[in-house]
């Protein structure tokens, strides 16, 4: 077949074979991280990034390259994880303005972008792997007999790579890091290794680079595990901040922490620093804008083997038996109860590891801050951004009983889950009321999402299904009814059979809540 050029179909191969050779080696690139701090997520924040890039490339379906390429970057950039993450969502965004033009231009961007994202930029690292395949492609012209073909490109930028890649174990960014390759380096290497596997099938054998003697988690000791530069790693993101408030907050984190970066444009920012001070990296954020989806997760002593809690609340005797039932603690919280950021760290005392899954916006605020407590006393503590009983049924249906499941990796596959879920509240109008298509009376039953009426009907079974109809989309693939201690369950009986006559290609399933207020939940996958 020899070479071929980078075209959309080459692009999500491309794509597609760099997520898979990531998640392959994720056991070993997490073994491999020593720099900057030896947390053992590396390969876990590369694979959830990359992953998240090919899931956007999924649902573009564009053929002018420029357009999936950029769907890709965008798409890393929102599931970028950790400082790895972070920094190959910067490569994909460089990648897809410099494929506008050309590949060398695409490997000569890839690196500007990370360069330009990272404060204090170290060798023997990501940084120094896109520099050599800059390097190696920028005299392109110059090879012989004029510009070479896509596949040559690639093939040259990844030997470079390679070569750059071999030499992190002997130029370390830190000597703790000393005679093991980079796992930010080996990841990007895999990355530019799957595109020459796609454009160049005469390359020769592209095999996975040798064994480090100190590669084994095992190996190390706390002498050899390099010290964390903040007891802290904070993530989050923000949107329609200006370029000018994200330089204020830039200033302000940069007093406090290490390991800065910050990237995106003034629609979405992404933020990830390691700090002593997580509650200050917060508070600067709240002075510019409104931080979304915070992570905070204790950097010291993260490698060692931890036991992990699931914790979630329930609104309805039949909600807690059902979480119970998959082995999740839960808070009970009858009658619209709202939960302490006490009762979270109390449920979480016994474990080293714990994932925090609220049922409303109040839950996921009280959350947020029951997991800074968490981290500040050395436990690893993540809310997963759910605001509704059935986005958090949602992230929990995800709950691998894996005990070596990896902690950032079940958290990315959990918030996917609850973002992915649409939910609705079926109800009555306690007031009158006023919506996009006219006003309720008080007692009217409406549909409710995201806070917003959706729908009315003349009683609980059409309103949930015009809401249903107006939620839907093709990929929908299941709908789920759950019915308060004031229904019965033949609502849920006479929908389900509605919802099969008119959309009989989606699965129905129901389950009694027992939620007091609202006799109809409705979550749709």
């Amino acid at each position: 077949m020899g070479h071929r050029e980078l075209d959309v179909a080459a692009f999500r191969a491309w794509l597609s074979r760099a997520r898979d050779e990531i998640s392959r080696s994720r056991q070993r690139l997490n073994s491999e991280n020593l720099y900057p701090v030896a947390d053992a997520d590396t390969g876990s924040n590369m694979e959830a990034t990359i992953r998240a890039a090919a899931d956007a490339l999924e649902q573009e379906r564009s053929d002018e390259l420029h357009v999936v390429a950029d769907a890709a970057a965008e798409g890393a950039l929102h599931g970028a994880q950790g400082n790895s993450g972070v920094l190959l969502s910067q490569i994909l965004s460089g990648f897809a303005d410099g494929l506008r033009e050309n590949l060398p231009r695409a490997f000569a961007l890839a690196h500007e972008r990370a360069l330009k994202a990272v404060a204090d930029p170290k060798e023997g690292t990501i940084l120094s792997v896109a520099r050599a395949a800059k390097d190696a492609v920028a005299n392109v012209a110059t090879w012989g007999s004029g510009v070479k073909r896509d596949g040559e490109v690639a093939l040259a930028a990844w030997k470079a790579a390679r070569a750059s890649t071999l030499d992190s174990a002997d130029h370390p960014p830190s000597e703790a890091a000393r005679g093991t390759i980079d796992a930010g380096a080996h990841g990007i290497e895999l990355i530019y290794r799957s595109l020459v596997a796609v454009l160049d099938s005469d390359s020769p054998t592209l095999g996975d680079l040798p064994e480090q003697a100190t590669s084994s988690r095992t190996h190390l000791n706390e002498n050899t595990l390099a010290k964390s530069d903040g007891a802290f790693e904070v993530m989050y993101e923000m949107s329609n901040v200006s370029a000018e408030q994200i330089e204020v907050l830039r200033s302000n984190l940069a007093g406090i922490g290490q390991s800065l970066l910050i990237v995106g444009d003034t629609r979405f920012w992404k933020v990830h620093v390691h700090t002593d001070f997580a509650e200050d990296a917060i508070t600067f954020a709240k002075e510019v804008g409104a931080p979304e989806n915070v992570r905070i997760t204790a950097l010291e002593n993260v490698h060692c083997k931890a036991s992990r809690k699931l914790i979630t609340v329930a609104n309805g005797p039949g909600f807690a038996e059902l979480m119970q039932e998959s082995g999740i603690t839960v808070i009970t919280a009858f009658n619209s109860r709202r939960v302490a950021p006490e009762e979270w760290v109390v449920a979480a005392h016994d474990s080293d590891e714990s994932i925090l899954i609220p049922h409303d916006l109040h839950g996921y605020e009280s959350a947020l801050i029951a997991a800074h407590t968490l981290t500040k006393s050395g436990k690893r503590a993540s809310v997963i951004k759910a605001h509704s009983p059935l986005q958090a049924l949602a992230a929990i249906s995800t709950h691998s009983e894996d005990l070596e499941s990896d902690f950032s990796v079940e958290v990315e596959t959990m918030s996917a889950a609850a973002a992915s879920t649409t939910s609705i509240t079926i109800a009555r109008a306690l007031r009158e009321m006023n919506f996009e298509s006219g006003t309720v009376k008080a007692g009217a039953v409406i549909a409710l999402s995201e806070r917003k009426i959706i729908a009315t009907g003349a009683d609980e079974a059409d309103a949930a299904l015009e809401a249903i109809a107006k939620s839907i989309t093709p990929e929908s693939q299941l709908i789920t009814l759950v019915w308060g201690a004031g229904s019965v369950e033949q609502l849920a009986s006479e929908l389900s059979e509605r919802i099969n006559q008119n959309f009989p290609s989606i699965e129905v399933t129901s389950y009694s809540g027992g939620q007091a207020w609202y006799p109809l939940l409705i979550g749709i996958e």
